[in-house]
């Protein structure tokens, strides 16, 4: 999907993501079709990116089949592809788990999805 290393550099560097996601900590996991990533935060940094193989899901859990993440990470969204929150509504995502880390930690969720989008369209 992308390289996992490159984004956690980025996001853990980025002003907005930190900003957003201060005092996170927990688990998101990324399921990408039958792929799945867990993504660690510790007081509000990525702290490891790692292959996901437990059938558990995390605080946090977003999935969605390959081609809506393609969707979702092109260069220029098409409508209701540009926003994760929109992409639960319109297509075919769903997000999971913990409400109260979902809504208070939103606005960093979004901000790490345009950061998959930076990543995976720099990587071509």
């Amino acid at each position: 999907m992308l390289d996992w290393e490159r984004l956690k550099d980025c996001a853990n560097a980025d002003g907005e993501f930190r900003l957003h996601a201060r005092f996170w900590t927990g688990t998101l996991k990324i399921a990408n079709g039958p792929h799945s990533t867990r993504i660690d935060m510790r007081d509000g940094a990525i702290s490891a990116i790692e292959p996901w193989f437990a059938s558990l899901a995390g605080d946090l859990s977003v999935s969605a089949p390959a081609a809506e993440w393609e969707a979702l990470l092109a260069p220029t969204p098409q409508p209701f592809y540009q926003d994760l929150y929109a992409a639960t509504v319109h297509h075919g995502f769903t997000a999971t788990g913990n409400r109260t880390h979902f809504c208070a930690y939103y606005p960093a969720l979004r901000r790490l999805v345009e950061l998959m989008r930076d990543v995976k369209n720099s990587e071509a």
